[in-house]
């Protein structure tokens, strides 16, 4: 069955910069007295220390530089990864009106094939000084919309998210609306934290809360450690735990560990290589799946259209861990500015001197 999903995501990403340049102004007293006597020591004198400021400016804006270089290329790398990758948790928090249709077919050898769709939008809300979202679709906080298109933690939501203040390491919001899976009203709050640990490594810790009126709670942490190993891998290690609580009796706490080495490619594409455990509490503690995927993702001439090709094998308490090899292949129609789409702006950033 074609199986369509209305995902959020449309909001504006607007990462506006500042510069302010403040600039000193020296006030020199005229001395008739002193002009000719000292005129000549005062220019060297003057220019001494003109040339000494001018040094130190210099040297202070090449630290701040260096300081600021290396903590982009971590977050630049990972950045990029959740970007171009449609990680939930960067759509989560960008900034900007998106829309995203996703069209797929998933074969595997136990189950056959499986065709479906899924459609995400989020909206900004113009007046509003940029931190309201109209959502409509999958909750941004409650699945990723890179599972399968029958995961059960898809649902069809409508509601308002609002953004608060932009930090350096933080980012907050709150999502209230109706979901119409078991249909209830939901309100709850979203947090994230960012550190750099080095110009490599970095993690971000993701917390999401959410109490629905059918009195039952929803609760997602995510954890990811990322390290660049250079100029064109990267390395993740990704703890997500959810307790849904609909699902509770059949799933319990489900936990998923994921270790996933990125490749950028030329020419807006990229490479994953992932090996993922799924466990579950309920009916009793088990590893529910293995699954070892490679997924290929480009975007063609169209800055709209991205394609992807996932062969993989899973191992799924389902059906005893038997041996199952799959294919996924999925079109992507997308509609927004994203933070990839301005990384492989420039010609040199798609040659192999390009460094993150």
């Amino acid at each position: 069955m074609y199986q369509l999903n209305f995902y959020d995501h449309f909001n504006q990403q607007t990462g506006r910069l500042l510069l302010e340049t403040l600039m000193a102004v020296f006030i020199f007293l005229p001395g008739a007295a002193y002009a000719g006597s000292v005129e000549n020591n005062d220019g060297q004198n003057d220019s001494g220390q003109t040339s000494e400021v001018t040094a130190s400016s210099k040297a202070a804006e090449m630290l701040i530089w260096q300081k600021e270089q290396v903590e982009s290329q971590v977050q630049n790398a990972a950045r990029w990864l959740d970007s171009f990758f449609g990680d939930p948790d960067y759509d989560a928090e960008v900034a900007s009106s998106q829309f995203r249709f996703r069209p797929e077919i998933y074969y595997n050898k136990e189950q056959g094939a499986d065709p479906g769709a899924k459609v995400s939008l989020k909206l900004h809300l113009p007046n509003l000084n940029r931190k309201v979202s109209l959502v409509i679709g999958n909750n941004p906080d409650n699945t990723s919309f890179n599972d399968s298109i029958d995961d059960n933690a898809d649902e069809s939501v409508i509601g308002l998210q609002f953004f608060g203040k932009a930090r350096k390491h933080w980012h907050t919001s709150l999502s209230t609306g109706i979901k119409f899976n078991e249909f209830a009203a939901y309100i709850g709050p979203r947090a994230r934290y960012f550190k750099h640990v080095n110009e490599r490594t970095a993690y971000r810790f993701s917390q999401a809360v959410r109490w629905q009126t059918n009195n039952y709670w929803q609760i997602i942490s995510r954890l990811d450690f990322n390290y660049v190993v250079n100029n064109r891998y990267v390395f993740r290690q990704t703890f997500d735990g959810r307790w849904r609580g609909e699902k509770s009796a059949d799933e319990g706490y489900r936990t998923r560990l994921s270790s996933i080495v990125t490749k950028r490619l030329r020419h807006s594409a990229g490479l994953q290589y992932e090996f993922t455990t799924i466990f579950n509490t309920r009916p009793d503690t088990h590893v529910n799946s293995y699954t070892v995927a490679v997924r290929y993702r480009r975007r063609t001439s169209h800055d709209w259209l991205y394609y992807e090709i996932v062969p993989q094998v899973t191992f799924e308490d389902e059906f005893d861990y038997a041996f199952n090899p799959g294919i996924r292949l999925r079109l992507e129609f997308f509609y927004g500015t994203d933070f990839e789409k301005r990384f492989w702006k420039h010609e040199p950033e798609d040659t192999e001197e390009f460094y993150w």
